[in-house]
């Protein structure tokens, strides 16, 4: 069995994905509908008020769908951050799925959509849609890279939309570094993390950013975008990744708006790092592994499996990695963040992320 089998399924479900969340978006009338608030057992405590979008319930089920199809072994192992359930505004709950008959799908979608056959025809259409890639122009492998684990040894992390607020608002801010946002829909990410169950490591990572270029010149959100995606791959000792080495003169460190100010102090004023903020987990992240930031570091537990489990898989092909910040503060040894308890699903120690493990003992040693 082929890790590049599996990759090729990810990167294909990560691009048609970011389709369907630019079909969302880009219909201003469309997206007021698709909007809602999440209950209290879902939402995310760092934010007052934590939406999801249909767009990230549709994303999650075809993701679901089209790699459990491909790999049936796997089905019962993939999930996500959203559950299936979706209240209209008639306060109709809707469980949205995607099968191999797309007739279930449309029949969820009218009723959220309150009967709206145009918008469901534009859903429908990319949740179904045979999207093609370009493999040659993503860098894969050419070749066969087998796995040691059977399929049912691995697990699946889907995060459909990673930062939705930013998704809902799309309040483009960018910080002075050109190639970093502080805010908006370059912030967005899909996420799709592949680990291996027995040990908790994350072996292949797939990030796909669905608003990374602009191809219009229209001011709001309406005008079309082109996707990047990133990938990673640690299988045993091989490595292998699309990321091309970026370095930068500037020690950046990028961090949360909300995070405590001991933290950013210490960052600022005896690590020497040029300090700035950003939104979403996974794009902050992304930027660690593309060497544009040196430190990513979150000292609350406000991120989740699936808000991890695919950038660290791609820093783990870099040699770097994703540690637990309080263990690693405390035990001054580094604990690497894990996937092998599936009850626990909140990486609740904080988080530190380098590209350079060198970097990471400097750290510790201060």
């Amino acid at each position: 069995m082929s890790a590049i089998n599996l990759l090729q399924e990810l990167l294909t479900a990560s691009e048609k994905a970011a389709n369907i969340a630019r079909v969302c978006r880009q219909n201003q009338r469309l997206f007021s509908l698709l909007v809602q608030e999440k209950e209290k057992d879902e939402s995310n405590s760092r934010f007052d008020h934590d939406f999801k979008t249909l767009a990230d319930c549709l994303i999650q089920e075809m993701i679901k769908h089209d790699i459990g199809k491909r790999f049936p072994e796997l089905r019962d192992n993939i999930r996500g951050e959203e559950n299936a359930k979706f209240t209209n505004s008639a306060g109709d709950s809707v469980i949205v799925t995607v099968a191999d008959d797309p007739a279930p799908t449309v029949e969820a979608l009218e009723k959220v959509l309150n009967g709206d056959k145009d918008a469901v025809a534009a859903l429908v259409d990319e949740v179904y849609r045979d999207v093609q890639l370009d493999m040659e122009s993503l860098e894969l492998p050419t070749d066969s890279i087998p796995l040691d684990n059977d399929w049912s040894e691995l697990g699946i992390w889907i995060d459909p939309i990673d930062g939705t607020a930013e998704y809902i608002k799309a309040e483009e801010k960018l910080t002075k570094y050109p190639n970093i946002a502080s805010a908006g829909l370059k912030c967005c990410t899909v996420l799709i993390g592949v680990y291996e169950t027995n040990q908790g490591t994350p072996i292949l990572g797939v990030i796909n950013q669905p608003f990374a270029e602009k191809l219009s010149d229209q001011d709001d959100v309406g005008g079309e975008y082109r996707s990047k995606i990133f990938w990673g791959m640690s299988v045993g000792d091989l490595k292998f990744n699309n990321i091309a080495p970026h370095e930068t003169e500037a020690r950046i460190a990028i961090l949360s708006p909300s995070e405590q100010s001991k933290y950013k102090d210490f960052i600022r004023n005896q690590l020497k790092y040029d300090v700035i903020y950003s939104s979403g987990a996974g794009y902050k992240i992304l930027k660690i592994a593309t060497g544009e930031a040196e430190l990513f570091l979150l000292s609350k537990g406000t991120t989740y499996k699936w808000d991890t489990c695919a950038p660290q898989a791609i820093l783990r092909s870099m040699n770097g990695d994703l540690f637990n910040l309080q263990d690693t503060l405390i035990n001054k040894s580094v604990k690497k963040i894990s996937y092998q308890d599936r009850k626990v699903i909140r990486n609740l120690g904080g988080l530190i992320a380098y590209q350079n493990i060198d970097k990471l003992r400097e750290f510790l040693k201060l």
